[in-house]
């Protein structure tokens, strides 16, 4: 193979690399250009990432990334939700128990309508997605008030607040 092949092969892999690649040119894919919208949150939104399905950092379009998102908030409010009512068997405490028990019933309600609305309207959906929040605000405080510190709880609290800030930044950018 002479050099003016080689030369022409090694470009056209590279080119064919930055094209399919997941990420766009400046190593950002759409999900953490969104995060890095939000500063108060960018940092734990990409901590939160690191842990998402592989659809969710591969999206390329809005519509994909939000139903993406939506579809991981349901799953993950659902087994944080699994987590509280296991330990509120074990503790029974009364804060636990209406963490478990109504906060996070909200929580999952307000994902899975802003999954179901999503594309017919976005802004109620986008809504829904902001409303799931409320949750994991109410049950801090709801621990605080019974001076209950559990960095399980505080930590489950934190993601699923940040899931649910970004679901509303992703699902704000869909135009009907």
């Amino acid at each position: 193979m002479n050099s003016s092949a080689l030369c022409s092969f090694v470009v056209a892999v590279c080119v064919v690399m930055v094209c399919y690649s997941p990420m766009g040119a400046n190593g950002e894919g759409l999900a953490e250009k969104m995060c890095m919208e939000n500063m108060e949150y960018k940092d734990a939104c990409l901590m939160l990432l690191k842990q998402a399905d592989p659809k969710i950092v591969n999206a390329k379009k809005v519509d994909e990334l939000a139903e993406a998102i939506l579809e991981w908030a349901v799953a993950k409010a659902k087994d944080a939700q699994a987590f509280l009512k296991g330990l509120a068997q074990i503790d029974n405490n009364k804060a636990i128990v209406q963490c478990a028990n109504f906060d996070y019933d909200g929580v999952v309600a307000s994902f899975k309508s802003a999954l179901e609305e999503f594309k017919d309207d976005p802004q109620t959906a986008s809504y829904d997605a902001k409303v799931a929040g409320d949750g994991p605000s109410d049950c801090d405080r709801g621990l605080a008030s019974q001076n209950l510190n559990n960095p399980a709880i505080t930590a489950l609290n934190r993601q699923i607040f940040t899931l649910s800030n970004l679901a509303f930044r992703i699902v704000s950018k869909i135009k009907n």
